[in-house]
């Protein structure tokens, strides 16, 4: 199933990126994984492919003293209106490092990237906030505020599944838009839908390459900003307006970020309740039975804690067995840690044979104590509620026997509607997924030849 969907995501446009490294693979039959491994040499591989980070006041510590970041926020907007630039001018981590990103000059898969935010208290206004521990105006030290992690969705029309996916991971989001452009892009404002899908109430918008227009059409460009925050019930959205070099206005956006996107109150009593939304396998060709390390699985924990040596099940698993397995590492891009908690981005090394999480194999599974969540389901009846868009001739009903793609947390799934009676229809899928009671159900259809966002459902 998986393996047709990401067919679909041909990609097309381009925007210049700077070369990086990659690495990929193809997945196998599932065995438990046992290898006579070095305990500390699987932590020191799982903190490689974490790609994640967290906050001074929650730290969970191990001997690296790593410290966890506190909340994910989603970097999100249409296609090259500089979303992948953009968080690499805050964190200093270019995100797309994936072989066909950089060949195609667009991301294509998830990116992460870590920053901690600093307030200089010598400082005034929005000079006071910077990315960096020593103020770049005064030379005093800054006082720590915070580390967020930063999730680049990519924005290319066909890649929708794969930024529905990492909205259920985001705690707040900044709306990328380019000045430039006519306002709302196509995928503006299905990234737009998204967040409000996924219950994104904390939103910044980043008027990027406002140095590439005049004043009057900037003006314009905020107008049509204001209208389609306007038309998604989003109110006193702060517009700071970027320039296309980044050279300006990074310290306004930060303390945008500080004063409009505070750190949720997580639930860590409740039992653990992790959304995969990337997956490992770190042994190169070649490697030696004895020296083989078991499976990577990354993404963020919503609820409870898990730590070194738990045992995890992860749902809907393989073919539709939930899969149990231990935690033998935890790490975030800061380093090892020996417990992990909500907030930020970590990855979890595990006795899985590691076949099974190559290329992202385990992307959407749920991650959980064994015995707290309900069976994974394959079929679904749903009230479906319908988007109605800024964009002329886009609108399209779901009717019986469509093909649809359903996003439930980081999971993207196939279905096919089997009947409907007004706005409830029933969907049978071509696999299993794990359903949570209330939760938001994205739903896009095919639509010349795309897919695209219609409309949602709460199961």
């Amino acid at each position: 199933m998986r393996k047709s969907l990401e067919e679909e995501e041909s990609v097309g446009q381009h925007e210049k990126k700077p070369a990086h490294t990659a690495a990929g693979g193809t997945a196998k039959p599932h065995a438990e994984h046992s290898a006579g491994r070095a305990e500390k040499k699987h932590s020191g591989h799982a903190e490689k492919a974490a790609g994640t980070a967290g906050k001074a006041g929650h730290e969970a510590k191990a001997g690296s003293g790593a410290v966890q970041a506190d909340l994910n926020i989603g970097m999100v907007g249409h296609v090259d209106h500089g979303k992948t630039s953009l968080t690499f001018a805050i964190t200093g981590k270019w995100t797309d490092t994936h072989s066909e990103e950089l060949k195609r000059g667009i991301s294509i898969r998830l990116g992460y990237a870590d920053a901690t935010f600093y307030k200089c208290e010598q400082c005034e206004g929005s000079e006071a906030y910077t990315n960096k521990a020593v103020c770049p105006n005064c030379g005093k030290k800054a006082t720590l505020l915070r580390r967020v992690s930063f999730v680049d969705a990519p924005g290319h029309e066909t890649l929708m599944a794969t930024m529905l996916s990492g909205a259920a991971l985001m705690n707040g989001a900044i709306l990328v838009i380019a000045a430039n452009e006519q306002c709302p892009q196509p995928q503006t404002e299905e990234h737009l839908m998204a967040i409000k899908i996924a219950g994104i109430e904390n939103l910044i918008v980043a008027q990027n390459k406002i140095d590439l227009v005049d004043k009057a059409q900037a003006l314009e460009n905020g107008k049509q900003i204001a209208m389609l925050l306007e038309k998604y019930g989003y109110k006193n959205v702060p517009i700071i307006p970027i320039a296309a070099t980044f050279s300006t206005n990074l310290d306004m956006l930060i303390e945008a970020i500080e004063r409009h996107i505070p750190t949720p109150h997580f639930d860590t009593q409740s039992p653990l309740l992790m959304y995969c939304a990337r997956s490992f396998d770190v042994n190169k060709p070649g490697t030696t039975p004895e020296k083989i390390v078991g499976g990577i699985v990354g993404g963020s924990i919503v609820q409870g804690k898990v730590k070194v040596g738990d045992e995890i099940a992860i749902s809907p698993g393989v073919d539709g067995r939930e899969i149990k397995t231990r935690v033998k590492s935890l790490s975030c891009v800061g380093g090892q840690l020996q417990e992990a908690r909500p907030g930020g981005l970590v990855a979890a090394g595990t006795g899985l044979d590691p076949t099974l999480t190559q290329n992202d194999r385990m992307r959407g599974q749920v991650i959980t104590n064994p015995g707290s969540l309900p069976q994974s389901v394959d079929k679904l009846q749903l009230q479906v509620s319908y988007f109605e868009r800024l964009l002329a001739g886009t609108e399209k009903k779901i009717a019986t026997n469509d093909t649809v793609v359903l996003t439930v947390g980081t999971m993207s799934v196939v279905g096919v509607v089997t009947g409907m009676q007004g706005n409830k229809i029933n969907i049978s899928l071509k696999g299993k997924a794990v359903v949570l009671p209330k939760q938001k159900i994205a739903i896009s259809t095919k639509d010349s030849g795309r897919w695209r966002l219609v409309a949602y459902a709460v199961a």
